[in-house]
C-alpha cells in the first residue's frame, strides 16, 4: 500500500484594510453585488446543461468560503463588515438556487454506466486516530468499486469517501444557519420565508416563530449517524442502488422517472430516488431528515442533546420510522455506530480551502 497522502497545511489570509477596502470597492464598482441578485448568472437558468452547473456549484462554495475567511481578518470597519455580509448573502442564494436545479436536472442520471469506477489514489489518505483532526477536501462524485478489496480496507475506503461530504454538507447548513440569524436580526423576513419554504415550515408565522421553527430544522446532522445510515442503507457502498443511481440513503420517490425500481418493496409504486452524484444523495438526506414531519421527534430530541438535555441514543430512537423494520432499524444503527466507533468523528473538520 501506498504511504498515505499527507494534508495540505491551511493557508493564512492576510489583508490589509486598504486591499480589503480596495476590493469591496472594485466588486461594487465593477457591479457584481446589484447585477447578481438582479439577474442571476447563466448557469443558473434553466438552459444551463448539468455539467456546467455542477462546476459553478463548486465555484460558489469557494466563493462563499473565501468570503468566510476575509471576514475572519482583524480591524474591518463596519462598512467593510456589511459589503462582505452582503456578497456572503448573494453567493448563499445563488448557492442554494443552484443546488435546488441540480436536484431538478438529475433525472439524466440513470443513464450513467453501472462499471463503476476504481478507486482513485487520493482517497487514501490517513484518518485521524481520535477523531480529533482534519480530512482533505476529496469529494468523489461516484462509489469506486470496492468489492476486490479486503473488509477491512473496504470499510476504510467507504469511510474516507463519505466523510468529506458528510463535514462539507453539514458546512452548507452552519452556513444557511447563519444566514438565518443574520435576516432575524435585520427583519428580513423575505429571506426567512426562503428558507421555510425549503425546510416545510408554513409561513403563517411571526418572524419570532419562523426563526424558532428554522433554527430547530436547520442544524447540522450527527456525522456517526450519517455514516451508519449510510452503511445501513447502501451496504458500505455496495448496493445496485449506489453504483446506478448515486444513491446511499435508500430514499424513497414515487416517480419512475426520478429513481430505480427496487425489485423488493413494500409499495410496489416506490423507487429509490437517483442522484447526480453522492454529495447531492448526502444534502438530500440531510434535507429529509430536517424537514420531514416523521422526523420532528428527531429533531427536537438533537435540539435538547446539543444542550446537552437528552441523551445521543435519545435522537436515535426517534429514527424507528426510518425504515419498515422501526424499532429493530434503531438497534440497528446503534451497533453500527458502536461497532465502527463512528462516534469519534464528532470533532472531524474539512480542511481550510487553499485558495
Amino acid at each position: 500500500m501506498k504511504p498515505p497522502v499527507s494534508l495540505h497545511k491551511p493557508v493564512s489570509i492576510r489583508l490589509s484594510n486598504r486591499a480589503l477596502a480596495g476590493f469591496v470597492l472594485v466588486c461594487m464598482g465593477f457591479g457584481l453585488l446589484l447585477p447578481a441578485m438582479i439577474n442571476p448568472p447563466f448557469f443558473l437558468s434553466e438552459g444551463g446543461s448539468n455539467k456546467a452547473l455542477l462546476a459553478e456549484i463548486a465555484k460558489l462554495e469557494g466563493e462563499l468560503l473565501r468570503l468566510q475567511e476575509l471576514k475572519k481578518q482583524q480591524g474591518l470597519s463596519l462598512a467593510e463588515k456589511q459589503a462582505l455580509d452582503r456578497q456572503m448573502e448573494i453567493a448563499s442564494a445563488q448557492l442554494s438556487k443552484g443546488l435546488q436545479l441540480s436536484e431538478q436536472k438529475h433525472s439524466a442520471l440513470l443513464t450513467v454506466p453501472t462499471r463503476r469506477p476504481p478507486v482513485p489514489q487520493n482517497i487514501r489518505y490517513s484518518l485521524p486516530e481520535d477523531g480529533q483532526g482534519v480530512v482533505p477536501r476529496i469529494f468523489i462524485p461516484r462509489m469506486p468499486n470496492l468489492a476486490p478489496l479486503e473488509v477491512a480496507e473496504r470499510k476504510e475506503i467507504f469511510i474516507k469517501i463519505l466523510l468529506p461530504l458528510i463535514l462539507r454538507a453539514n458546512d452548507e447548513i452552519k452556513t444557511q444557519r447563519e444566514n438565518i440569524t443574520r435576516a432575524y436580526q435585520k427583519g428580513d423576513r423575505e429571506v426567512l420565508e426562503q428558507y421555510a419554504r425549503q425546510y416545510k415550515v408554513s409561513l403563517d408565522k411571526t418572524e419570532a416563530e419562523l426563526y424558532d421553527a428554522l433554527i430547530l430544522r436547520v442544524a447540522p446532522v450527527p456525522v456517526s449517524l450519517a455514516l451508519a445510515q449510510a452503511v445501513i442503507e447502501s451496504g458500505w457502498g455496495q448496493s445496485r442502488f449506489a453504483a446506478v443511481g448515486n444513491a446511499l440513503f435508500g430514499q424513497w420517490v414515487w416517480n419512475d422517472d426520478m429513481g430505480i425500481k427496487a425489485r423488493q418493496a413494500s409499495d410496489s409504486r416506490a423507487s429509490v430516488r437517483a442522484f447526480p452524484d453522492l454529495q447531492a444523495s448526502v444534502r438530500a438526506y440531510m434535507l429529509n431528515l430536517n424537514s420531514f414531519y416523521a422526523y420532528e421527534g428527531f429533531r427536537q430530541n438533537r435540539a435538547l442533546y446539543n444542550q446537552n438535555k437528552a441523551k445521543f441514543g435519545d435522537m436515535l430512537a426517534e429514527l424507528s420510522v426510518y425504515a419498515e423494520i422501526g424499532e429493530k432499524y434503531v438497534t440497528k444503527l446503534k451497533t453500527v455506530i458502536a461497532q465502527n466507533d463512528f462516534r469519534k468523528f464528532s470533532q472531524t473538520k474539512l480542511a481550510p480551502p487553499v485558495f
